[in-house]
C-alpha cells in the first residue's frame, strides 16, 4: 500500500487499549504509519497537531463521549469532506447505520472485528483518497493549463484579427464575409489597389482549421499585400507566395488560393485559381462566365513546375464577380445533403438585392444553424464601382505636402529590349528604387502611377504602334491584346524602350522645389511591324493614358520627332535641403 504522495497515516480512536494496540500492530504490518488515542479529546488533539493523516478508525462509544461528536464538532467538521472515516461499533441496526453514513463516516464495521476485513476497507480507502488527492492536483494544474491556453489564444487571436484589419482595406466595390468556424478563420480576402490603380482581389483557404490555418495563411497575406503595393503583375505575386510556402511550411500544409487583378487601363480581368470552387461573372441572375480551378493549390509544386499563368477575358460593361470557398459548397445539412453549386445558382438566378445575404439566408436554412464545419468566405466584386473608388483616390493624393525626400541629385536608367520587354516589368524596379532611397509610401504610389501609364504608353503606341481607340469596345478589347501579344513575341534586338528618371533638388522663390522627371524614349524597326497599319499619330495627345497623366503631373511632353515622352513634377519640402 504504497501512496503517490507520502506514506499512509492512520489515527486509531478507540479506549480499549488492548484492541487499539491490536489495531496499529496489524495495520503496522501492512506498512501504514499509525496514530493511536485512547480518547475523544486525544483524538482531537491529533487532528490539531497531526498532519498527513490519510484516515480514522473510530470507535462509536469513548469513555469520554460518543465517536460521532467528532463528525459534527464544528472545529474539525471541515476535514471531513475528504478525510475519510470508518465507524467501529457492536450496533448494526438501520437507523444506526444511516445515522453514521449522513455525518459523514465513509464505511463501517461490527466488532468484534474482522481484521483481514478491516485491512481491506481501509486499503480502499486510502487509495481512493490518494486517487482524490491526485485527480484534485491534476485538475489544478489543468485549469492552469487552461488559462495560460486561453491567455495564449486571446493574445494570438488579438494578433490575427489586428494583422487582418491592418491589411484588409474597405474599397467601394469589395464585399466580404467571413464565417469561421472555430475562433481563427484558414479563410482570408483581401483587396487591394496598385499604384497603377488596378485592383487586386485574393481569397485564401489554408489546410485544417483554426490557428494552424490562420499561421499557414499569414506568409501569403503578407507577401500579397507587399508585392501589390510594389506593382507586380499577378502571375510573379502567385509565384512568390508559392515559393515562399514550398520553402517554409510542411509538406501537409499548403493554401488553395484564387487572385484576380481586374486592370483598370487595360480593362481586363485576370485570375489564376489554385483549388477554390469556380469564380462566376454574374449579370441579371445569369453566370455569363468562369474562372475554374486549373492549378495545384499554392504549397504543393517547386518552381521548376508550378505554373502561375492566368486566365484572362476583357472587362463586361455590367456585372460582378462572385468567389467562395468550398465551405459554402460542402456545408451540409442534417440528413448529409451538401449545399452545392445547383443551390447557389438557384440564389443567383432569383437577383436578390443583396446576394451575399441571401446565400448565408439559404445556407443557414440548408444546414439549420449556425455551426459550420469549415470555414465559409463569400466574396463580391463590382468592377464599375471599383473603377469609381479609385477615380476617387487620384484626387485625394497631393504631391505638395511637407515629406521627408531624397536630398542629392539622383539620375537613373534602363534599357531594355526584344524579349526582355517580355519578361522585365519596368515600374516594379522603379519601386524597389524608390524604396531603397527611401521615398514615402505615399510619393512612391504616386510615382508608380505616372512611371506605369507613361512606360504603357510608350511601350504599346511607340514599340507596338497599338491604336488605344480599339479600345472602346468589347471587341476591341480582344482584338487589341490579341495583337499586342502578337506584336510582344515579334521585338527584336534593335527593338528598346528606354526608362530614364532624374531627381533633382532645387530651390524656389519661396521655398524650395524639387523636380522630379520621368522620360520614356524608345525606337522600333519598322521591318518588324510592316504587316501592320500605322496608327493615327494626331491622335496619341488624346489617349485615355496620358489624359490621366496629365492630372497627376505638372509638365507632360510627347516629342514624336525624338520617340520621347517626358513627365515632370515639381514636389514642395519646407525642411532645408
Amino acid at each position: 500500500m504504497q501512496d503517490i504522495q507520502h506514506p499512509q497515516r492512520v489515527l486509531i480512536v478507540d479506549d480499549d487499549e488492548i484492541l487499539n494496540g491490536l489495531f496499529c500492530e496489524y495495520l503496522g504490518a501492512r506498512g501504514l504509519s499509525t496514530l493511536c488515542a485512547l480518547s475523544l479529546a486525544e483524538a482531537k488533539n491529533c487532528l490539531r497537531t497531526a498532519v498527513d493523516i490519510d484516515l480514522i478508525l473510530l470507535d462509536y462509544q469513548l469513555g469520554d463521549g460518543c465517536g460521532l461528536d467528532l463528525l459534527t464538532d464544528p472545529e474539525y467538521q471541515h476535514l471531513f469532506g475528504e478525510l475519510p472515516v470508518i465507524m467501529i461499533s457492536v450496533r448494526d441496526d438501520h437507523e444506526f447505520l444511516e445515522s453514521c453514513f449522513a455525518l459523514g463516516a465513509a464505511d463501517y464495521i461490527i466488532k468484534p472485528v474482522n481484521l483481514s476485513l478491516l485491512a481491506l476497507k481501509v486499503s480502499a480507502l486510502i487509495r481512493n483518497r490518494a486517487l482524490q488527492r491526485l485527480i484534485r492536483q491534476q485538475n489544478t494544474e489543468l485549469a492552469g493549463f487552461k488559462l495560460n491556453a486561453e491567455r495564449e489564444e486571446a493574445v494570438a487571436k488579438y494578433t490575427y484579427e489586428h494583422l487582418v484589419r491592418q491589411n484588409r482595406a474597405s474599397i467601394d466595390g469589395v464585399s466580404i464575409q467571413i464565417h469561421p468556424s472555430t475562433t481563427f478563420s484558414g479563410d482570408i480576402a483581401l483587396a487591394r489597389f496598385s499604384p497603377r490603380g488596378d485592383l487586386y482581389f485574393l481569397l485564401a483557404d489554408a489546410t485544417g482549421h483554426g490557428l494552424a490555418a490562420a499561421m499557414t495563411i499569414m506568409p501569403v497575406v503578407a507577401i500579397f499585400n507587399t508585392m501589390v503595393a510594389r506593382g507586380f503583375h499577378l502571375e510573379t505575386i502567385v509565384a512568390e507566395m508559392n515559393r515562399k510556402l514550398v520553402r517554409d511550411t510542411p509538406v501537409d500544409r499548403f493554401v488553395a488560393a484564387l487572385v484576380i487583378q481586374i486592370h483598370r487601363e487595360r480593362h481586363e480581368v485576370c485570375v489564376w485559381n489554385g483549388g477554390i470552387p469556380a469564380a462566376l461573372w454574374i449579370d441579371q441572375g445569369r453566370v455569363l462566365h468562369e474562372f475554374p480551378s486549373n492549378h495545384m493549390a499554392l504549397g504543393i509544386l517547386d518552381e521548376p513546375v508550378f505554373d502561375a499563368g492566368v486566365s484572362r477575358c476583357p472587362t463586361p460593361a455590367s456585372g460582378e464577380i462572385l468567389v467562395f470557398t468550398d465551405g459554402l459548397l460542402e456545408a451540409k445539412s442534417p440528413v448529409g445533403d451538401a449545399f452545392s453549386l445547383a443551390r447557389v445558382h438557384e440564389v443567383i438566378a432569383q437577383q436578390p438585392a443583396n446576394l451575399l445575404q441571401q446565400l448565408m439566408a439559404s445556407l443557414q436554412a440548408h444546414v439549420t444553424h449556425t455551426h459550420y464545419e469549415d470555414d465559409v468566405s463569400l466574396c463580391l466584386l463590382s468592377p464599375s464601382i471599383i473603377a469609381q473608388h479609385f477615380s476617387q483616390r487620384i484626387g485625394l493624393r497631393p504631391l505638395d505636402a511637407e515629406l521627408q525626400l531624397p536630398t542629392a541629385a539622383i539620375e537613373w536608367s534602363l534599357r531594355l529590349g526584344g524579349q526582355e520587354l517580355q519578361q522585365l516589368d519596368l515600374p516594379p524596379l522603379c519601386m524597389s528604387l524608390f524604396q531603397g532611397l527611401r521615398v514615402p509610401f505615399a510619393v512612391r504610389e504616386y510615382l508608380f502611377l505616372v512611371i506605369s501609364e507613361v512606360v504603357a504608353f510608350a511601350l504599346d503606341q511607340g514599340v507596338l504602334m497599338l491604336d488605344s481607340n480599339r479600345k472602346n469596345t468589347p471587341a476591341g478589347v480582344v482584338d487589341y491584346f490579341t495583337d499586342w501579344q502578337k506584336r510582344l513575341a515579334l521585338l527584336g534586338h534593335e527593338d528598346y524602350l528606354q526608362l530614364s528618371m532624374a531627381w533633382q533638388p532645387g530651390h524656389g522663390i519661396h521655398k524650395p522645389v524639387n523636380q522630379f522627371q520621368v522620360t520614356v524614349k524608345w525606337q522600333v524597326s519598322a521591318p518588324s511591324f510592316a504587316i501592320f497599319n500605322t496608327p493615327d499619330r494626331q491622335q496619341l495627345g488624346t489617349d485615355p493614358a496620358l489624359l490621366l497623366v496629365k492630372q497627376l503631373v505638372d509638365e507632360l511632353y510627347l516629342d514624336e520627332a525624338q520617340s520621347c515622352l517626358r513627365a515632370v513634377m515639381y514636389v514642395n519640402q519646407s525642411i532645408p535641403l
